[in-house]
């Protein structure tokens, strides 16, 4: 009697697993759907901008977008309901790469109709067309007050776009130089880079212009043989692209005196991207003479 009681326990237990089994994966057949879809109404906004077509990223990175579609239940924002940021979700599936920023919306039943809410929004449009931008995770979720939640994470794989910044940097620069009259700067040596470098993953910890051990910024210099004399330093947290940290030091009185300060012949750029730091984008800008 034991026995065959066993039997039926087991029996049931394996069915009820079957049942679990199946209506897991019928959930992702049916997000996969929708993330299908809406990956390829966004590359359609992108083709007709002339901008290359985005790729589904890893399932990893897709965990990660399906995690924060459920977190919008709880708190419909880019903060997350721990408080943080909606790209410190990426560490924690194991997803490595840049986040260029995250696309979301509510209770819209086909993602035509999410595309046509994003393209309504500077910023979500921004988010769609960003050149940057090669992969993306989707989540879609229902339930929740709004009855559907739809996420987008845009990255790019570390060690590819950010690459360029530092001669896109310089570019954009010397444009607003050229402005004013003057003279273009050179991009410094390996050592004033060092220190840039240097700078970048400091002001990940500590957003300031002083250094994390108390001492002023620019006794990095001296620590990476530098001999140029510095002129200024810029410092940025959460901008995605040049273009942005440029345009937002521009604007800002203290950092376009740097920028266009004559006496300054050389520049180098720091950047770190750090998924566990306040801002994510962490950005160094060092003059020197």
């Amino acid at each position: 009697m034991r026995n065959a009681s066993m039997k039926v326990l087991k029996n049931l237990v394996c069915c009820a697993a079957f049942i679990c089994l199946m209506f897991v994966l019928a959930m992702p057949a049916h997000a996969a759907s929708k993330a299908d879809e809406l990956l390829q109404l966004v590359n359609a906004e992108r083709a007709q901008a002339g901008v290359a077509p985005l790729s589904m990223g890893s399932s990893a990175l897709n965990a990660a977008a399906q995690a924060r579609a459920k977190e919008l239940t709880v708190n419909y924002s880019y903060n997350r309901p721990n408080g943080s940021r909606e790209f410190t979700i990426l560490p924690e599936y194991g997803v490595d790469d840049v986040s260029v920023g995250e696309n979301y919306w509510a209770a819209a039943e086909d993602a035509s109709d999410v595309v046509a809410a994003w393209n309504r929004y500077d910023f979500f449009k921004e988010r769609m067309l960003d050149k940057d931008a090669t992969s993306v995770g989707i989540g879609y979720y229902e339930g929740g007050e709004y009855g559907n939640y739809w996420v987008m994470i845009f990255t790019y794989a570390r060690g590819t776009s950010e690459n360029g910044f530092a001669q896109e940097v310089l570019a954009l620069v010397n444009a607003e130089r050229a402005k004013e009259n003057l003279a273009p700067l050179a991009m410094g040596d390996a050592k004033l880079q060092a220190a840039a470098d240097e700078r970048a993953k400091e002001v990940a910890k500590v957003a300031s212009h002083t250094r994390p051990d108390g001492t002023n910024c620019f006794t990095v210099l001296k620590e990476y043989g530098v001999s140029d004399t510095a002129t200024g330093e810029n410092a940025a947290w959460g901008e995605t692209t040049p273009e942005k940290v440029v345009a937002d030091w521009m604007a800002s009185e203290g950092h376009r005196v740097n920028i266009m300060d004559p006496a300054a012949k050389y520049m180098c750029l720091g950047y770190n991207y750090d998924a566990n730091s306040q801002w994510g984008h962490n950005w160094i800008q060092i003059f020197a003479k």
